[in-house]
């Protein structure tokens, strides 16, 4: 067989299209052991002194002594829920009630370096601290208060990441519920893998009841028709 004609029978994206039925199965098969194994290797490889999870796991600690209420979202959170990937930042959300900032602004001013001049404007007006924690990572906490947010908060779980101690993570409802509402190109992505290795435990009827009002909110209403339909995609006979 010439060069040419085995060009011409060549599907690369066949081949593309198998890898990815493949890393589905993987992921949707994934035992908690297998996932333990595999964290380290994502994020010591490249950063072999200051490992993602312990740095989440000290500001844990200082949250839980002072009372503090939160659950880490974002990268930490989409380990467990989608798929291992390279994470850079640890964010979480801490539940702080209308009144009480200046306690929880302290705490966190305290343990962590601010990114920003203007941290306590930031903090109150914006309800955002972007700090740094005591070995260089970036932490971006969102402070919330409404009454979905204290839903959230009931809904986190303690997940083992091969620690000390687990880690307080957000619900693979709400994980799929605050990336549905930020809409990136990224998050997308993210919700795919969500959906591949979460979706069929999910409560998909609570997480668009949750979206519906967020997402008129902010104006994003087609978000919650393009969730769906990703959903109905990968479980065509339903979930």
């Amino acid at each position: 067989m010439d060069i040419e004609t085995l060009r011409n029978r060549i599907d690369r994206e066949w081949g593309y299209r198998r890898a990815e039925e493949l890393r589905v199965r993987d992921l949707k098969n994934q035992t908690h052991a297998k996932w333990l194994d595999t964290l380290p290797y994502v994020h010591l490889v490249r950063e072999s002194s200051t490992y993602l999870f312990q740095e989440a796991l000290d500001l844990q600690k200082v949250l839980q002594k002072n009372g503090i209420k939160f659950c880490f979202i974002g990268g930490v959170a989409l380990q467990r829920w989608g798929e291992v990937r390279q994470t850079d930042d640890v964010d979480l959300t801490i539940f702080c009630e209308l009144g009480k900032e200046s306690d929880v602004f302290d705490v966190l001013d305290h343990y962590l370096e601010s990114r920003v001049e203007d941290s306590g404007e930031i903090f109150s007006v914006g309800r955002m601290y972007l700090g740094v924690s005591p070995k260089g990572k970036q932490v971006d906490i969102s402070i919330g208060y409404t009454p979905y947010e204290s839903r959230m908060m009931a809904r986190a779980v303690d997940q083992d990441y091969g620690l000390d101690a687990p880690l307080h993570i957000c619900s693979a409802i709400d994980l799929t519920v605050m990336k549905t509402v930020a809409g990136r190109l990224r998050d997308w992505a993210d919700i795919q893998r969500i959906i591949q290795r979460s979706g069929e435990t999910m409560d998909w009827d609570l997480v668009y009841e949750e979206l519906a009002p967020l997402l008129e909110l902010a104006y994003k209403e087609e978000n919650l028709t393009r969730l769906k339909k990703m959903v109905e995609e990968e479980y065509p006979s339903g979930v």
